[in-house]
């Protein structure tokens, strides 16, 4: 269960809030933005949130800024921004950085609509974003919803890629993080579950926070929906997360082994996990029995009934260590 720790210092903060965001009455959505040291593009967020159709948002939608201990002008760039602006903001000045994931446990805590959107200070989303969102899942029992996001250069706003652009389904999901954190999450669901789990940020590095978390989903037995629209504009840039998590891939891809082990027996014939081929993963694991075998193959009954099965697996598991070893 999600649980307000009051002892934790992390959740130490305080919070301000401009006219509209002091109104009472209760929003159809919570956009949620973190806010680290950016202070380059959150005013570019803010306005493209301001710019959301709200006609099919009964209630509208507030706005909940977290800022995570910035030390740069961040703070005061939405400080600014609420004094002129009439879009519904909060603003969360922590008094710590402890990381992304508990950034996004207070804004879910400090949300007060049923649906949450995610969104990170150096991204933007496109006017018909947060409605897409709210009618995908308003309209099914589906836990959280995205589209696809494009993503751009920072220099040029040229578009490079697109992202997020998957159906929902548990062996792709298991096979790679295939979806961004830019989604909108029944914040109930979210908090039952435990919310973003924190040891990123602390005793793992960040980036994986949502990834973690449409795995917990799927292995709790929830799903997702597909919106297959461009929604939202990722910004790609020197220090998006983008860039730095892919050095670490393989060793999350063997934290992730050991903490969706009921997902990995489930869907035990994969190619590739949590974005790692299964070969590599067995090293990585030190060739442990969590991976079922792949299902057996008709030569390999032959040899059974030819040599007995006791000896074709002595034999396999040995050929299995050197082509490992040739293969590390």
């Amino acid at each position: 269960m999600y649980n307000l720790d009051a002892t934790n210092p992390s959740w130490e903060w305080e919070v301000i809030a401009n006219e509209a965001g002091r109104a009472p009455g209760r929003p159809a959505v919570s956009v949620i933005i973190t806010l680290f040291n950016y202070s380059a593009y959150i005013r570019n967020c803010l306005e493209s949130v301001q710019a959301s159709e709200v006609d099919d948002l009964p209630g509208g939608f507030e706005v909940i800024v977290v800022d995570d201990g910035s030390t740069d002008c961040s703070v005061s760039v939405v400080e600014d921004y609420m004094r002129a602006s009439a879009l519904p903001i909060r603003l969360v000045k922590k008094k710590k950085n402890t990381g992304l994931a508990d950034a996004r446990n207070i804004g879910l805590f400090t949300a007060r609509a049923p649906f949450a959107f995610i969104l990170d200070a150096d991204n933007e989303i496109r006017p018909e974003c947060l409605s897409a969102h709210y009618q995908a899942l308003v309209t099914s029992d589906c836990a959280m919803a995205y589209g696809i996001i494009n993503q751009f250069d920072n220099d040029t706003r040229k578009s490079v890629a697109t992202k997020s652009s998957c159906e929902w389904d548990v062996p792709t999901l298991l096979s790679s993080p295939c979806i961004d954190a830019m989604a909108m999450v029944r914040k109930e669901t979210v908090q039952k579950l435990g919310g973003y789990s924190t040891e990123y940020g602390t005793i793992l590095p960040q980036g994986y926070e949502d990834y973690d978390l449409w795995l917990k989903l799927a292995q709790a037995g929830y799903s997702g929906k597909l919106i297959p629209r461009v929604l939202s504009d990722y910004r790609t840039h020197p220090s998006s997360m983008v860039n730095t998590t892919a050095r670490f891939n393989r060793e999350f891809a063997m934290y992730f082994s050991r903490k969706f082990h009921v997902l990995v027996q489930q869907y035990g014939d994969l190619p590739r996990y949590f974005g790692v081929s299964r070969c590599d993963l067995a090293i990585a694991n030190g060739q442990t029995a969590w991976l079922k075998p792949l299902p057996p193959s008709t030569p390999k009954k032959f040899l059974h009934r030819l040599l007995g099965k006791k000896m074709c697996q002595s034999l396999s598991r040995r050929l299995s260590t050197v082509y490992l070893w040739l293969h590390h």
